[in-house]
């Protein structure tokens, strides 16, 4: 399809509040999305009731928006098995769509209304065609792609799969993949997959290099990136036929969403952007505006490093101070008539000193520079003389410090009109034809121009006009006079048309609702008395059929006995597996019923044949244990563990760690990356060409891959099950032990493990907590000006760094192959305190995990646990010993945390 004809992408908007609604229905927006009431990824905006959804989503249906309603967090076990009844009720409203992440809570709607439209939310971390495909057979409509992917990389993704594609275009970037982001949550006890996400990101941060402070760098606010703005490759977007086009801030103001809206829909209406376009889209909320990823990797241009709030639109640099006045020379991007205006809040800030002093504008005038005047740029600059009010003291603003336009109540309340002045709504355009004959009732039909047509009668015959001054006449309904946009036609007598001036006025008046007259026939008898409340109660009536008429949606019938059934049927199968493990009864898998063709095809002769069995084969624990260097495989020998995971960084061989793994007598497994792109499976087909023992699965996109390759596959916390239908999915898919989601605590951890096979699961006892994992690689920005790979120099083999928070405590910077980064938290957590209740569950798989050790203390740490696990040594003298091993003490971590966070709220959900 060319672009020619190729259907205009879908232009979506945030919604966090009524008025926001209203701002993006009026200023173009073809969908919207709002979030569940309890149950979506924006936990500090405003709770919607259900009868609120209902209205939000009839008003936008009528005016031919669609609604998407966000549920875009993990659901923890003890709150599905309550979902069935609540899901019913919400789709019963007829949203146009779900937004979701939790693959058990898919499942759970598929169950309830089979024929409910549902999107995979960007949490899904959806980065390549296999991933999306995946979600697919899930039942998913349409894929939210991960904003780190290039437009090249979108291309390939549409290419390979038949699922509709929504990329994000503008709003806040996040530092790390969503869904992968642990942050908030280490370090405030907020989880971003739980909607509470606390921004941690955008926090200052030191760095140390090898143990020492690294000064020589502007970029204290390390992972605080722009903000998005994808208007200079719109048209890039439309040709590769991305399906939607989505703007990030249910938490941004109702202005702000009328400025973004109306900007992106006249460059999707092809037409041309003025100055004053985007001016707003700075001024109202901005960190600066980049492409983003879609351009590829900058990890110089992604992150300013100075900064992390709101600062506006860059105007200059402060060239000299005044009394009462600054004089700024312009940047060279600042177009006349633009601003500022007087009111407008002007920032002065200088980064390297932490100085910075805000101010409203009193009065602003475009100067010429005189001869002799000093320049930062050359000759002849433009420069901006402003004026301030007594009350600021223009001592606190020097000379080169930036200056920047954050506030505009001008602006703000052009944009609000927009929404709230009826005579600049956009109103769809109806016709109306009005009929009529003595002794007969009334009746108004209205038709829009999308087919919807709708007839109201009035209730009592038409009565004869009693005035003998009126003509008596009959009714013709073959003729009629007809008024086009206001104007009168001809008619027959002064009777006919007083009454067609009538019905111009009265059913015209449509300000309240959604529509316009745009064309009005009239075949009524001229000598009728018509009254105008009965043309006002007609009009109304009309309208209200019509506004039903556009509302109408297809049957979904919604069950929540069915919703019960399927949790009810999986728990069932789970404790049925369990019972025949406990009496010996091996649990068939798909290793165990693949033929030994399928084992030859991938393994080399060494192994063909062999099958690995899983965790519910047996009652001793599993022990793996999980390295990131080849360096630390020589200190396990000896030890009394299983296996041994590599997850090494980029160019370390596998082929030699492999061998010596199994010199050692240990399963030797492979770790897949946390995040698979277009182009990257590199990476797996060395999985398949050196056929470990087994494969440690963290991406969707890997497991679609690895599935049907014959090697045994494990699935990493990284697939978030947090429920007993995503376990049963994921291990249906052909995993034979999966890690729960890092979200979980303990109690809902074992409240999962009331309703699944606990031999099939898999929990890491000791591993640094992974905060964040992102495209963007801190490395490069901060110690290198390298944009990309290779031109950092690989600077991450080079040196180890560790990251200083706000609270005092370090933590560990790590990149993987792909040079992706992750910060893991420098203070290990700790399982040991649950191992016997794990046991007493029948979890049998337990993890330990390396990062930066030297062999000794990675030899040191397997024995404590080892012990501990194989009941050598008690569980508080491990707990001791362990905690002498960490550079920076232990922790008990989310596992043991049992607070839950609460926001305030404006209204009360579900009422």
């Amino acid at each position: 399809m060319n672009s020619s004809t190729r259907p205009s992408p879908e232009l979506l908007l945030p919604v966090g509040t009524r008025e926001m609604l209203e701002a993006a229905v009026a200023n173009g927006a073809d969908a919207v999305y709002f979030g569940i009431p309890h149950w979506n990824a924006r936990g500090r905006t405003e709770d919607f009731s259900l009868e609120d959804v209902g209205e939000m989503i009839r008003y936008a249906r009528v005016r031919g928006v669609r609604t998407f309603l966000a549920m875009n967090v993990l659901v923890f076990e003890r709150e599905l098995r309550e979902l069935p009844e609540f899901l019913a009720k919400v789709i019963s409203l007829e949203p146009d769509a779900f937004i979701i992440q939790d693959i058990g809570l898919a499942r759970l709607i598929r169950a309830i209304a089979p024929t409910q439209e549902i999107h995979a939310s960007t949490q899904m971390t959806l980065a390549s065609a296999e991933s999306v495909n995946l979600a697919a057979k899930l039942g998913f409509n349409r894929a939210v792609l991960a904003r780190e992917l290039s437009l090249k990389e979108i291309a390939r993704i549409k290419d390979a799969t038949p699922l509709e594609l929504e990329v994000f275009i503008h709003g806040a970037l996040c530092v790390s993949y969503s869904g992968q982001c642990l942050t908030s949550e280490n370090f405030g006890g907020r989880s971003a997959n739980r909607g509470q996400c606390a921004q941690s990101c955008r926090l200052p941060y030191r760095i140390f290099v090898d143990g020492k402070e690294y000064r020589d760098t502007d970029a204290q606010y390390l992972f605080s990136p722009h903000d998005l703005c994808a208007l200079p490759r719109l048209g890039e977007l439309e040709e590769i036929g991305v399906n939607s086009l989505k703007v990030e801030g249910r938490l941004k103001s109702p202005e702000y969403v009328a400025a973004v809206a109306r900007a992106y829909r006249k460059a999707l209406d092809r037409t041309p952007l003025e100055a004053s376009d985007k001016e707003p889209l700075e001024v109202l909320f901005s960190r600066g505006l980049r492409t983003g990823w879609l351009d590829g990797d900058n990890h110089q241009e992604l992150v300013d490093g100075t900064f992390s709030n709101h600062h506006g639109m860059y105007l200059g640099t402060v060239v000299r101070v005044e009394r009462g006045c600054v004089v700024v020379e312009l940047d060279d991007g600042f177009v006349a008539g633009t601003g500022p205006r007087p009111g407008d809040g002007i920032l002065f800030e200088e980064p390297r000193f932490a100085q910075s002093a805000g101010a409203r504008l009193y009065a602003s005038q475009v100067v010429h520079e005189h001869k002799g005047k000093p320049s930062t740029r050359g000759c002849c600059p433009q420069l901006l003389k402003m004026e301030f009010g007594r009350d600021f003291d223009t001592r606190q603003v020097a000379r080169g410090m930036k200056v920047y336009r954050n506030d505009s109540p001008a602006l703000e309340k052009e944009l609000r009109k927009t929404f709230t002045d009826r005579e600049q709504a956009k109103r769809i355009p109806v016709k109306m034809l009005l009929e009529g004959c003595i002794g007969s009732p009334l009746s108004l039909t209205v038709q829009d121009y999308s087919g919807h047509s709708v007839t109201a009668q009035g209730d009592t015959p038409i009565e004869e006009a009693r005035n003998s001054s009126v003509v008596a006449g009959k009714c013709d309904a073959g003729k009629s006079d007809t008024l086009n946009d206001g104007k009168k036609g001809a008619g027959k007598n002064d009777a006919g048309n007083k009454l067609r001036d009538l019905a111009q006025k009265e059913l015209s008046a449509l300000g309240s609702t959604a529509y316009r007259l745009d064309n009005i026939s009239v075949s009524v008898a001229p000598n009728a008395f018509i009254a105008g409340k009965m043309l006002r109660t007609l009009r109304q009536k009309a309208v209200e059929a019509l506004d039903n008429a556009r509302s109408e949606w297809h049957e979904l019938n919604p069950s929540a006995n069915a919703g019960r059934a399927l949790l009810n049927s999986v728990k069932f199968a789970n404790v049925k597996t369990v019972a025949q493990s406990s009496t010996g009864n091996k649990i068939p898998t798909l290793v165990a019923m693949r033929t030994k063709q399928q084992v030859v095809k991938c393994c080399p002769p060494a192994f063909a044949g062999m099958t690995i069995e899983p965790a519910g084969m047996t009652k001793d624990p599993v022990i793996s244990v999980l390295v990131r260097s080849p360096e630390q495989i020589p200190a396990l020998e000896g030890l009394d563990i299983d296996n041994v995971v590599m997850d090494f960084d980029w160019g370390v061989k596998y082929d030699e760690p492999l061998e010596q793994i199994r010199e050692l007598g240990f399963r030797a497994g492979m770790a897949t990356l946390r995040i698979h792109k277009p182009g990257e499976s590199h990476y797996l087909k060395n999985i398949l060409r050196l056929c470990p023992d087994f494969a440690l699965v963290r991406n969707l996109g890997a497991l679609s891959i690895l599935k049907e390759s014959g090697i045994p596959l494990a699935g990493d916390y990284s697939l978030n099950a947090a429920n007993c239908l995503s376990y049963d999915w994921l291990l249906s898919q052909g995993l034979q032990t999966l890690h729960p989601s890092w979200d979980l605590n303990s109690t809902q951890l074992f409240d999962l493990l009331g309703d699944i096979d606990g031999n099939r699961m898999e929990l890491t006892l000791h591993q640094y907590m992974p905060a964040f994992h992102s495209e963007y690689c801190a490395f490069a920005r901060a110690l290198t000006t390298g944009r990309r790979f290779p031109e950092c120099g690989k600077i991450c083999t080079q040196h180890k760094v560790e990251i200083l928070d706000h609270k005092g405590e370090r933590h560990f910077l790590q990149s993987d192959a792909e040079c992706r980064n992750t910060l893991f938290v420098g203070k290990p957590q700790s399982a040991l305190k649950l191992l016997a209740d794990l046991r007493s569950a029948g979890v049998n798989h337990f993890r330990l995990e390396m990062l930066q050790e030297d062999a000794a203390t990675v030899r040191k740490k397997a024995l404590i646990y080892t012990q501990a696990i194989r009941g050598k040594i008690s569980i508080e003298e491990a707990i001791r010993l362990a905690g002498v091993e960490e550079k920076y003490g232990l922790s008990e971590g989310q596992l043991f945390n049992e607070s839950v966070w609460h926001d305030r709220k404006k209204n009360d959900a579900g009422k």
